[in-house]
C-alpha cells in the first residue's frame, strides 16, 4: 500500500466519524430545538445600487467599512442576485464584476485572475468561506466546485479587485473573493430546492442560546463539447486530440453551530464536505478528476467585541489520470495528493484616541503533503503578524497604513507586504482613493517538488523528458498603484471609477532547463527506436536525410524545470454604472487592459495575454410574484500558451444568460427557468478549453418557515 493510499484509508475513517458526528448533532440540534426565531433581514435586492455604496463590507481591511470607502476596489455580490442568477456556477457569477478574468475551460474547471491574464490552474486569486482560505498550496490553485456551502446559505460575496496581502497574507496577489455565509439565526426553518441538474435541502433551528444549520446537496452538470481540427499555434501541427470528456458530479453537506456564551461572545463551531469528479485542464495536458475526490473541513471560531480566534483543519482527497501524457515507461500519468491543512488565526481591533483604529493579529499555517508526482514535498509551515491603523485626518480624509510579516518554509527569507490608502471624502456621496500595495505569491509544492519523468511527442516519436521542482525559487512579487472613485450621481445612480498599475516581478516560469544534444543523448524506449538515437548528435538540417528534421540536437527537451525571470506590468481601467426605479434595476460595466509590458528573460509568446476589453450589461425586474432577469458578458480575444502546444488566441465572444421566475404561497414556493449562453453563440474561453454550449435548466423550491 503506497503512503497516499495508507494516508487516504486513514482519512476515510477520520471523514466517517466527522460526517456521523455532524449528522447526530443536526438530529439531536433539531429535536431540542423546535422552530422558535424571526428570519433574519434581506439582502440587498439586486439593483438597489446607490444604497449598495453604504453596504458593510470586511474584506477589504478585515474592518467593517463602508463599501463607498473601503481602501481596496471591491463589488459585492448580494443574496439577492445569487437566487435570481441565470448562473449555475461560480464562473458565471464573477464574471460580471469589472476587471475580473474568468475562464472556463470545462464543466467543473474554472480559473479566475483579477486585474491579470488567467491561465489553467490560475494561482494568484485567493477565495475564502468566511475568511477561512480555501487556496490549494500544493498547486497553488483554487477548486472552485469544492466550496461547501449551497447557495441559499450565501448572505454576500465581497470581490477586492487588487492585492490582499497586507490584511490576508500570501497569495492574495492579484485579488480576493470572500463568499460569506448566513448566520443559523437569518435562515430559520426548512428550504428544499429540486431542479434539472440540482437538489439541496438547508435546514436552519434555535433556541435562546444556540443556533445551528445543515444543508446537502447534489449537482450534476453533463459535458460540454470538445473543439475539434488542428490545434491552433501547435508546431509541428498537432490536431485536438479525442480524449473523453466526462460530466462532472458534486455533493457536498454542511453543518454550522452558534453558541451564544453572554458575556464571553460567541462560539461557532462547523463541518463541511464537498467532492467533485470531472476534467482538470492543466500545462501538461487533461486530468480526468476521480469521482469523489473530496475536501472536507472542521473550524472553531470565538468572537467577542472586536476579537475574532478561528482555527480550522481542511482536508483534501483525491487523484487524477493525465489523458494525454504519460509517464517515462509508457504509462498513464496519474496524480494521487492527499493534504492536510491546519489554520489559526487571531485577530483584533482597538481604538487608539479618536482618531486611530489599529487591527492588527497573527496566522499560522501548517500543510502536510502526500503528492505522487511530487514525493519529495512532505509539508510546508507558514506564520505571519500584520498591523493595520485607519487614520481619521479631519471630517474629510481617511489613511490606511499596514504591514504583514510572513515567514514561510519555502522563502530563503521573510516577506514584507506594505499598504497604504488616503480616501478622500469630500461629502457622503462621493469618495476618492489613491493606494500603493505590495503582494506576494508563495512557490507551491509542485514548483519546488515535481519529479517525473514524461513522454513528449514528436510526431511518430515518444522521447522522454524529466520534469523537476527548484527548491530555490523565490517568492513572486507585485507593486500596485490605484486611484479610485465611487459615489452617487444621482439618488438612484452609482459611478465607480478605478485606474491601476501592476508591476511584476520574479515571475515563476515553467521552462526548457536542457535539451538532447551529442553530449546529452536519450535512452532508446518502446517509443524511441534505438536507430534514431544518433540524430539527437546533428543540430536540424546538418544530420542525415532519414533523420526526423534532418537531425534533432537541441530541438527535443531533455528537461523542463521552474524558475524566477522577468517581470511583467499591466495596467487597465474599470468603469462601473448601476442603478433603477421602481421594480426595475440595471447595471453596466467595462473594464479596458492592454497586453502586458514585458520585462526581460520572458518570451512574449510563452505568456497568456487577456482579452482587452470586458463589458456587462444587466437588466432585472422584480414585482410582486414574478421576476426576471438577463445579462450580457462581452469579452475580447485573449492568447494562451499554457496548454501543450496550443499558442493562439480565441475569438472574442458575447455571452447571452437570463432567468425568470414566479412565487406563490407567500413567496415560499418559487419556479424558476434559467438558460447560458441563451443565443448558442461560439463560447470558448480557453484555446484548449470546451466548447461552451447553450444550456437551459429549471428548478422548484420550497421553504418551510417556523411559526412565530
Amino acid at each position: 500500500m503506497s503512503d497516499a493510499t495508507a494516508l487516504r484509508s486513514k482519512r476515510w475513517g477520520s471523514s466517517s466519524l466527522r460526517v456521523l458526528a455532524a449528522c447526530v448533532l443536526s438530529m439531536t440540534a433539531s429535536a431540542a430545538f423546535g422552530q422558535s426565531g424571526k428570519r433574519g433581514i434581506e439582502a440587498v435586492s439586486p439593483g438597489a445600487s446607490a444604497s449598495r455604496l453604504d453596504t458593510v463590507v470586511v474584506t477589504a481591511s478585515r474592518t467593517e467599512t463602508q463599501l463607498a470607502s473601503a481602501p481596496a476596489a471591491t463589488t459585492v455580490i448580494t443574496a439577492a442576485d445569487v437566487a435570481d442568477s441565470a448562473a449555475d456556477d461560480y464562473g458565471d457569477l464573477l464574471r460580471t464584476v469589472p476587471g475580473l478574468n474568468v475562464a472556463q475551460t470545462s464543466a467543473r474547471d474554472i480559473n479566475v485572475t483579477a486585474r491579470g491574464a488567467t491561465s489553467t490552474l490560475a494561482n494568484s486569486q485567493l477565495a475564502l468561506v468566511d475568511g477561512r482560505s480555501l487556496y490549494l498550496d500544493f498547486f497553488g490553485f483554487v477548486a472552485w466546485d469544492l466550496l461547501p456551502v449551497q447557495p441559499q446559505e450565501i448572505e454576500r460575496i465581497e470581490v477586492v479587485r487588487g492585492p490582499g496581502s497586507a490584511v490576508w497574507g500570501a497569495n492574495a496577489m492579484s485579488g480576493v473573493v470572500n463568499v460569506i455565509t448566513k448566520r443559523p439565526r437569518d435562515l430559520l426553518g426548512t428550504t428544499a430546492v429540486l431542479g434539472t441538474n440540482t437538489a439541496s435541502v438547508l435546514h436552519a433551528g434555535a433556541s435562546e442560546n444556540l443556533a445551528y444549520k445543515v444543508s446537502a446537496g447534489y449537482f450534476r452538470e453533463s459535458a460540454y463539447p470538445r473543439p475539434t481540427g488542428v490545434i491552433p499555434g501547435s508546431s509541428p501541427p498537432q490536431l485536438y486530440p479525442d480524449f473523453r470528456n466526462r460530466d462532472t458530479r458534486q455533493a457536498r453537506a454542511n453543518f454550522e453551530v452558534d453558541w451564544d456564551l453572554d458575556r464571553s461572545g460567541t462560539l461557532s463551531v462547523g463541518a463541511g464536505y464537498a467532492d467533485t469528479g470531472g476534467i482538470l485542464h492543466s500545462g501538461i495536458g487533461p486530468f480526468d478528476v476521480r469521482n469523489g475526490s473530496s475536501l472536507s473541513y472542521v473550524d472553531a471560531t470565538w468572537r467577542s467585541g472586536a476579537w475574532r480566534i478561528a482555527l480550522a483543519g481542511t482536508f483534501l482527497d483525491g487523484d487524477a489520470l493525465n489523458l494525454l501524457t504519460r509517464r517515462g515507461d509508457g504509462s498513464p500519468l496519474s496524480f494521487e495528493f492527499v493534504t492536510d491543512t491546519y489554520d489559526l488565526d487571531v485577530s483584533n481591533t482597538s481604538t487608539l484616541g479618536a482618531r486611530n483604529t489599529l487591527t492588527y493579529g497573527v496566522s499560522r499555517r501548517s500543510d502536510d503533503f502526500t503528492l505522487e508526482i511530487a514525493p519529495g514535498a512532505s509539508g510546508r509551515r507558514q506564520w505571519s503578524a500584520f498591523v493595520q491603523d485607519e487614520l481619521e485626518l479631519g471630517a474629510r480624509f481617511r489613511w490606511y497604513i499596514g504591514t504583514r510579516y510572513y515567514e514561510d518554509d519555502a522563502l530563503a527569507g521573510a516577506a514584507l507586504a506594505p499598504r497604504t490608502t488616503l480616501v478622500f471624502s469630500p461629502s457622503r456621496k462621493h469618495s476618492f482613493r489613491v493606494s500603493y500595495n505590495e503582494a506576494f505569491r508563495t512557490p507551491s509544492a509542485i514548483n519546488e517538488h515535481l519529479d517525473v519523468t514524461v513522454l513528449q511527442a514528436a510526431g511518430p516519436l515518444a522521447i522522454p523528458a524529466a520534469a523537476v521542482g527548484n527548491p530555490a525559487l523565490e517568492e513572486e512579487r507585485l507593486k500596485a498603484y490605484e486611484i479610485g472613485y465611487s459615489g452617487r450621481l444621482l439618488d438612484r445612480l452609482a459611478l465607480t471609477l478605478d485606474v491601476y498599475r501592476n508591476e511584476i516581478s520574479d515571475s515563476i516560469d515553467f521552462f526548457v532547463a536542457g535539451t538532447y544534444g551529442p553530449l546529452n543523448l536519450p535512452a532508446p524506449g518502446p517509443g524511441l527506436p534505438a536507430a534514431v538515437i544518433p540524430c539527437f548528435a546533428f543540430a536540424p538540417g546538418t544530420g542525415p536525410a532519414a533523420c526526423p528534421f534532418a537531425g534533432l540536437a537541441g530541438a527535443v527537451p531533455s528537461d523542463y524545470s521552474y524558475r524566477n525571470v522577468g517581470g511583467l506590468v499591466y495596467h487597465g481601467v474599470e468603469l462601473g454604472l448601476s442603478g433603477g426605479a421602481r421594480a426595475w434595476t440595471w447595471f453596466f460595466n467595462a473594464s479596458r487592459q492592454p497586453a502586458p509590458a514585458i520585462k526581460g528573460g520572458i518570451d512574449s509568446a510563452d505568456i497568456n495575454i487577456p482579452p482587452e476589453w470586458r463589458a456587462n450589461l444587466g437588466v432585472a425586474r422584480d414585482v410582486g410574484r414574478r421576476f426576471w432577469n438577463a445579462s450580457l458578458s462581452y469579452q475580447d480575444k485573449a492568447y494562451w500558451a499554457d496548454v501543450l502546444f496550443a499558442r493562439a488566441p480565441t475569438d472574442a465572444f458575447t455571452q447571452l444568460n437570463a432567468a425568470a421566475g414566479w412565487r406563490f404561497m407567500d413567496r415560499r414556493l418559487a419556479l424558476k427557468i434559467s438558460a447560458q449562453n441563451l443565443t448558442d453563440a461560439r463560447v470558448q474561453q480557453h484555446i484548449f478549453g470546451d466548447i461552451i454550449e447553450r444550456r437551459f435548466e429549471a428548478q422548484v423550491s420550497y421553504e418551510f418557515r417556523p411559526r412565530n
